[in-house]
């Protein structure tokens, strides 16, 4: 199997196990919301960007250390012991913080639930070298099925409680039991075990390696959803728990389109770090699929954002609903941000990477403390329009990562803007003209259908190679077109 052949399937099975996971997700959620206040998704929403602030700094740099390293066990060791030793003594820091953290969001619940999703940083030091190993063999089936068995063991957990009248304790459960068993699966699959402590000096270099990439963990979570954070220490904790659905909506997005495509991006870029031609066709070749995907899936979200939050979480949650169609206007900047970060990891300049995350997450910081006393919708269109001034900031980590100007890879992303545009027009358009009786469904199905056929009719008439070509790496991907001769 060719690089291009392995990747592009690799990249096939994350998205046919990414809807499959997140379709079970949302059908989970649905549920849940529709049984807890605002106030308790705003309690969850806080101690979850805690515990995963630590969860990803803890962990950073360590898996992909594991990946630019095939196969050498010593790096392994060091990697799994320093991201055990970083995890004891921040759960240990979490846990004597856990009241302070109450006291400060006015939120007494807030202390037990951040003690109790401190389990998931313990956790997560038994996922990252199997992991990795799985990435380095492009094993993303197995991980997408061990995804999805996930979403089920700890959804299951969260209708149990739910039920009964345990709202909080349900999405509290349902992250930890999620978390537990990924872990036991994983290292199963991979037949993993923690091996014998390595040597100081090994421990030594896992954590120099990892040490930038944690930096850079921490500020791309910020960037990206941890923000919700100081969302909270600016508006009520009922806010909060609105701008997360409205956050978490958008995430889906990302992870539909970015995600599938985004976890072959270190192993490729590795391959092929020595020859900057080749490097650069890769990279032309996988942002294109990503600005076709990504943009059309903003374009078709944010037009049917009304019936879609609605349909879903009912008529308490309609705060939501510009809020999400405002933020998912941030793809193409989070689309390119994962091309620039495994790039530069490849490179083994993972300090340039933290450099470039430190700008990006510090922008949306300035932006949520300035902002965020506005109210909601205000501070979706300034995190959107933050998205543009981000893309320019990644310009010189794209040219660096591949040898020459990224001008050309940013360009891709002008056609499908367009479209975008035009889409949300259309699709406004077409509301508009419905009667005012009409079904939440039939919006859905409009608005839905016609950003759709607008985007890609778009597409199809100022870039019909491009759509034709996605269209063939498509079909080979599955399996359903022949390799080029």
């Amino acid at each position: 199997m060719t690089l291009a052949r392995g990747a592009a399937r690799g990249a096939a099975w994350n998205f046919a196990t990414v809807i499959v996971e997140r379709s079970l997700g949302f059908a989970i959620l649905v549920i849940l919301l529709r049984h807890v206040s605002a106030e308790v998704v705003g309690v969850v929403a806080i101690a979850s960007s805690i515990t995963e602030i630590g969860r990803l700094v803890t962990a950073g740099g360590a898996g992909e250390q594991v990946v630019a390293a095939p196969g050498d066990r010593s790096v392994e060791a060091g990697a799994f012991y320093a991201q055990l030793i970083l995890a004891l003594g921040g759960s240990a820091l979490l846990f004597a913080a856990a009241p302070l953290l109450a006291t400060g969001f006015h939120a007494p619940a807030l202390a037990w639930v951040t003690r109790a999703l401190t389990l998931t940083l313990l956790l997560g030091c038994f996922v990252i070298v199997p992991s990795a190993r799985l990435v380095q063999r492009l094993g993303f089936r197995t991980l997408g099925l061990m995804s999805v068995g996930s979403t089920i063991c700890g959804g299951a957990a969260a209708l149990a409680l739910i039920f009964t009248g345990h709202g909080l304790a349900a999405l509290v459960s349902q992250r930890v039991v999620g978390a537990a068993f990924y872990a036991v699966a994983v290292s199963i699959a991979t037949r993993w075990h923690p091996p014998p402590p390595p040597s100081a000096r090994v421990l030594v270099a896992s954590l120099r390696f990892s040490l930038p990439l944690m930096a850079a963990a921490f500020v791309d979570y910020v960037a990206r959803s941890g923000y919700v954070v100081l969302v909270g220490l600016r508006l009520p904790i009922a806010a909060v728990g609105e701008f997360r659905i409205a956050q978490r909506l958008a995430e889906v997005l990302q992870e539909i389109a970015v995600l599938p495509v985004g976890k072959v991006f270190l192993p490729v870029f590795v391959s092929v770090r020595s020859d900057v031609s080749r490097r650069f066709a890769v990279a032309r070749d996988l942002t294109d699929a990503l600005a076709i995907g990504a943009v059309g899936l903003a374009a078709v979200a944010g037009a049917a954002a009304h019936p879609l939050v609605l349909l879903m979480f009912g008529l308490r949650w309609a705060h939501a609903v510009p809020v999400f169609a405002m933020i998912s206007l941030v793809i193409p900047s989070v689309a390119l941000y994962a091309l620039a970060k495994p790039m530069l990891v490849a490179l083994q300049r993972p300090g340039v990477a933290s450099f470039f995350a430190a700008l990006n997450a510090g922008s949306i910081v300035v932006i949520v403390l300035l902002v965020a006393p506005l109210g909601l919708v205000p501070l979706a269109a300034a995190i959107a329009a933050r998205g543009l001034l981000a893309a320019l900031l990644l310009l010189p980590a794209l040219s660096i990562g591949v040898g020459r100007s990224a001008w050309p890879l940013l360009r891709l992303f002008a056609g499908p803007l367009i479209a975008l545009g035009i889409a949300r027009l259309a699709a406004a358009l077409a509301l508009s003209a419905l009667p005012a009786a009409v079904s939440l469904t039939t919006e859905l199905v409009v608005a839905g259908s016609i950003a759709a056929s607008a985007y890609l009719g778009v597409l199809a008439l100022i870039s019909p190679t491009r759509l034709a070509a996605i269209t063939r790496r498509i079909g080979r991907a599955f399996g359903l077109a022949a390799e080029p001769a």
